[in-house]
């Protein structure tokens, strides 16, 4: 038989209410778009980086980080090639200097002249009072050495010339198209997750009380 509930004993105390299991999943979603927020946007910045023609000259207008060979203008140096690959030939100028034409390269692979063409890609550089910009390329049919030869140009004025790594275009825009996929999922998942998080947070409080 029952026992009637005693008038002076206290009721037990309820426990916490736990959060909704809801909260719980919006936090850990946003907190996980965050992340992915985070990684897209670092490939980004590291794609257009690698895009933006920063190692060409320093601020000297000497050879920079990317140059793979360098000499003056008329002049003629060699490198070391990889067969199938393309490489651009810049031309550097002081203020009131006159930059090369693709007519006044000469590329010769083993001894076998190569022909030049026009850049796939454009590309101008700039560090202190010089500039660079690409004039030619050329791709060298196998591995080995070739030599790279600029005439001076017709007008006056004298420089340096710079041999680099080259771009196919369907790279260039490739990567392009991918660092700006990237920055839309980076800015789009930063700020979807961002608020899922948030909501995720206010939920689990109100839902506590």
């Amino acid at each position: 038989m029952a026992r009637p509930a005693d008038p002076y004993r206290p009721e037990p105390a309820a426990g916490p209410r736990r959060a909704p299991r809801g909260a719980t999943v919006l936090i850990w979603v946003g907190a996980a778009l965050l992340v992915v927020a985070l990684a897209a946007g670092v490939v980004a910045g590291t794609l257009f980086w690698r895009a933006l023609p920063t190692g060409v000259i320093d601020g000297d207008g000497a050879p920079g980080s990317e140059a793979l060979a360098a000499g003056p203008v008329p002049g003629e140096v060699e490198v070391e090639v990889t067969g199938g690959e393309p490489y651009a030939v810049w031309s550097v100028t002081s203020p009131g200097g006159a930059a090369f034409d693709r007519e006044d390269v000469t590329v010769a692979c083993d001894g076998v002249e190569v022909a030049v063409s026009a850049a796939a890609v454009s590309g101008s550089s700039g560090a202190g009072t010089y500039s660079a910009t690409t004039v030619a390329q050329v791709t060298a049919p196998d591995d080995g050495t070739c030599s790279v030869s600029v005439a001076a140009p017709t007008a006056s004025g004298s420089g340096s010339f710079v041999v680099t790594e080259g771009w196919r275009f369907g790279s260039f825009f490739a990567t392009i198209g991918g660092t700006i996929l990237l920055w839309f999922v980076a800015v789009g998942g930063g700020m979807v997750g961002f608020g899922l998080l948030l909501g995720g947070i206010v939920w689990r409080v109100v839902g506590r009380r």
